[in-house]
């Protein structure tokens, strides 16, 4: 447990100078625009391959833990809508959320940042077992795009006049294309041949594919950290409700829900995954939603902002805390 809060704290630091970066102007807007576009269509898919092709026999997870992962997955995306419909609702009364901003707060409730957070975190966190902890996460990144499309665009508008309406070719992305080669991968026992025994080809696929995709880790928190420093601080701090929002969705609910990972999950390896990216701050795409469908953006982004600094601490603070669970 400490090498992991070690390793996030690591890439925490790492955020930090994609922080500073910005402030200096080493990064603007369009330099991190793009560079976000380079680590989502390419360093992030090939880092996706790359773990699948780097199992080895040993490594490779029976075909119970992938069943039980695709359960899980689907079990969680319409499990967590029903509790963020009450929470939201409860939220409402005791807070006073406006009826207009209730399916923005029901979206950020179910979707973290489980790819552009997600992945790097847990190939630093799992250190040894990086690789698979990637394909985990690969394969719950299908079912995320999945219910974001759907539940996710037909309840961003709940409360409002809004109706958002289904496009699949929003499907369609490197991410997801990536996530389904490496299923397809595993599935045909395809990897990278054992040490010493492959030729030219294969070494020079395996050290270009492992060069780009562990660009893939500093890349995704450096520009989550320029991100936090695009945003005008003394806007954000301004709407307490969110830190109750963030709060109840980063350390009520994660202890509450954790006792279910371990019990219901028996692998190790997988609830961990299936915990820490259940542990991911707000996902970005929220924002994408909100001004595609012309909603309130602009809280949208304050909400994030805020999740995503919160989660510095309340990641190792949860992995700590439920490290003591006598579970």
């Amino acid at each position: 447990m400490s090498v992991l809060i070690t390793q996030l704290i690591q890439l925490f630091l790492v955020m930090a100078i994609g922080y500073i970066a910005f402030k200096m102007k080493i990064f603007t807007h369009t330099v991190c625009r793009h560079l976000s576009t380079f680590v989502l269509e390419i360093t992030m898919p090939i880092m996706i391959i790359d773990a699948v092709l780097s199992l080895d026999n040993s490594q490779k997870p029976g075909s119970s833990t992938i069943i039980t992962l695709f359960i899980a997955s689907i079990l969680f995306y319409i499990v967590m809508p029903i509790i963020a419909f009450f929470v939201v609702k409860i939220l409402a009364k005791t807070i006073n959320i406006k009826k207009y901003r209730e399916g923005l707060y029901m979206l950020m409730m179910v979707f973290g940042n489980v790819g552009f957070m997600g992945f790097p975190i847990l190939k630093a966190a799992c250190g040894s077992n990086g690789e698979l902890a990637v394909f985990y996460a690969a394969i719950l990144n299908i079912f995320f795009n999945i219910a974001f499309f759907t539940y996710g665009i037909m309840i961003v508008g709940y409360g409002t006049e809004i109706q958002g309406k289904i496009s699949w070719k929003k499907f369609i992305s490197p991410g997801m294309i990536s996530s389904f080669v490496g299923i397809a991968l595993y599935a045909f026992g395809i990897h990278y041949p054992a040490s010493g025994k492959g030729n030219m080809f294969t070494d020079i696929l395996e050290g270009l594919f492992g060069t780009i995709g562990d660009l893939t880790p500093p890349l995704a928190m450096i520009l989550v950290g320029a991100t936090l420093a695009s945003v005008a601080v003394r806007e954000v701090f301004n709407e307490w409700r969110i830190y109750v929002f963030v709060f109840v969705r980063q350390i009520i609910l994660p202890l509450l829900l954790f006792p279910i990972f371990r019990i219901f999950i028996k692998d190790s390896l997988l609830s961990t995954v299936l915990f820490i990216e259940f542990l991911m701050p707000i996902a970005n795409s929220a924002v994408i939603i909100a001004n595609e469908y012309d909603l309130d953006s602009r809280f949208a982004s304050k909400a994030i902002f805020i999740s995503t600094l919160a989660s510095i601490v309340a990641i190792p603070l949860m992995l700590y805390l439920t490290s003591l669970m006598p579970i």
